[in-house]
């Protein structure tokens, strides 16, 4: 019983999106570490898209589309999404090939942390809620 009050889609997705927050940060600090490395590709951790796309109604695994909000949505199909780290080959203007501009993941690295720190407070929320209703005290 008690797994099914933490386990709700809020719950689930809040843990998801501060893992990939966590990777996100590993990410953009290796990118940072080897700014100076040669032929060094940048990589990019790719999560919003997959997870909107789950959350409208469209998988990519089975290619179900849900056109109704009364159709019947499979269980679990939108909380499955997992990240993905894509490594970047985009446009380089440096003569070593490395394609990593210390700026913008600088910038990326503070964005991240923001998010980061908004989705922590909301499960910091979420659980003083159900500490709440449990207890009973407000």
């Amino acid at each position: 019983m008690l797994e099914r009050i933490l386990e709700t889609k809020t719950h689930i997705l809040l843990n998801k999106a501060m893992d990939v927050g966590t990777l996100r940060n590993d990410v953009i600090a290796d990118n940072i570490a080897n700014a100076d490395t040669p032929k060094f590709k940048r990589r990019e951790v790719i999560f919003e898209e997959k997870m909107k796309k789950a959350l409208e109604g469209t998988t990519d695994q089975l290619g179900l589309n849900l056109t109704n909000s009364r159709h019947i949505q499979m269980e679990g199909n939108n909380m499955d999404i997992e990240p993905e780290v894509r490594v970047l080959e985009d446009l380089t203007f440096r003569n070593d090939e490395n394609n990593v501009d210390i700026d913008n993941e600088m910038a990326k690295m503070t964005k991240n942390k923001i998010n980061y720190d908004a989705v922590s407070r909301s499960m910091s929320n979420e659980i003083r809620l159900l500490r709440m209703a449990i207890t009973g005290r407000g």
